[in-house]
């Protein structure tokens, strides 16, 4: 073979081969922005650090999702490569999230547009939910300042995506989630409570809402409730009427409930007026003793060493702790969580006559 010959054939095989390594240059694009997915979890506790984390992250997501987008137009010149769309749809979230680090409203009002119109572009029902449900999640991230903005808006955004996917196992999650912000609209509760169990196809999801909507039948109606106490003395509720009482469940292997446990305990011990009683979700009975000394509360309390399967606990359908309810004057139920405002609540509730 001449020298000739070699160069041409070297050249058509170089020709041959350009198309594989972009190829091969677009699957390494892509795998470094499937790499970013996982989320950033090692945060420093110094708040300032912390925020520089994830705007790196937020920022390396940007970067990974435009060079793999400039590289598959490059690749494909009508842009349809399979992963475009969806490298588009991460990259317009990454984009919203960093505005939102930043404080930039008007950049994450951008970013959401974005979205929305993507949402237009899906080609298929699976795209369009995923893009919308990761829209929705975002504005999910800021319902408002206040617990009505919250309520409605979380509201809003559930009961659109289950209209537009029904079938979307989200769907429900979604109603469940904006159901747990209607504490204090128990009829709105309700219905979204029913709407998410007609959609469940989950068995823990279904459980949940079952517990929501039996908490709810208790709003309003007296309390049965009597056990014999971790000091072997007998409590009923029957003989507080008279008095308001806070019913309390949670664990002294829970973290938040500690935390709250020592607001709230040092807040009753300036209330003589409340009488206050607790189910502990504990399996540990000397964990528990060793909290309450800590906490230096000696409220009647019930404990069966079942922890979440505790016996009132599961008769009430509670499913997270800590939760407050509160009882007024004649044994009656008047609040299913009054954890985050506590002080109005029953305040109102020795109010009352």
């Amino acid at each position: 073979m001449t020298i000739h010959y070699k160069r041409v054939l070297l050249l058509l095989i170089g020709l041959l081969t350009l198309p594989i390594l972009q190829i091969d240059t677009l699957r390494a694009d892509w795998s470094r922005v499937t790499d970013l997915d996982q989320p950033v979890t090692r945060l420093s506790p110094d708040p300032r650090k912390a925020k520089l984390a994830m705007k790196a992250h937020f920022e390396a997501q940007i970067a990974a999702n435009e060079a793999f987008l400039k590289e598959s137009k490059e690749v494909t010149a009508s842009s349809k490569d399979p992963h475009a769309y969806e490298s588009r749809v991460r990259l317009a979230v990454a984009q919203a999230k960093l505005a939102s680090l930043d404080g930039n409203p008007p950049a994450v009002a951008g970013a959401l547009e974005k979205l929305k119109i993507l949402e237009k572009q899906a080609q298929d029902d699976s795209q369009h939910a995923e893009t919308m449900f990761r829209r929705l999640s975002l504005q999910w991230q800021n319902l408002g300042d206040t617990a009505d903005q919250r309520r409605e808006n979380a509201t809003t955004y559930a009961r659109l995506f289950a209209t537009e996917f029904p079938q979307d196992r989200r769907a429900p999650r979604l109603l469940a989630e904006a159901a747990a912000l209607c504490d204090n609209h128990p009829e709105e509760k309700a219905k979204l409570i029913e709407q998410a169990l007609t959609l469940s196809r989950e068995e823990s999801l279904t459980q949940r809402l079952q517990d929501d909507r039996k908490r709810l039948v208790q709003l309003g109606k007296p309390l049965d409730l009597s056990f014999t106490t971790t000091e072997g003395e007998q409590f009923n509720l029957s003989k507080e009427k008279g008095h308001a009482v806070a019913l309390i469940f949670w664990s002294a292997e829970s973290a938040p409930c500690l935390v709250w446990m020592q607001y709230f305990s040092r807040y009753a011990a300036e209330i003589p007026a409340l009488k206050v009683v607790t189910i502990s979700l504990d399996r540990d009975r000397t964990d528990l003793r060793s909290a309450m000394q800590s906490l230096n509360v000696t409220w009647p309390t019930f404990f069966d060493g079942k922890g979440w399967d505790n016996t009132i606990a599961r008769g009430f359908g509670i499913n997270t702790i800590p939760t407050l309810w509160l009882i007024d004057r004649k044994g009656c139920l008047q609040a299913l969580n009054a954890r985050n405002d506590y002080q109005l609540k029953i305040s109102g509730l020795l109010q009352q006559k």
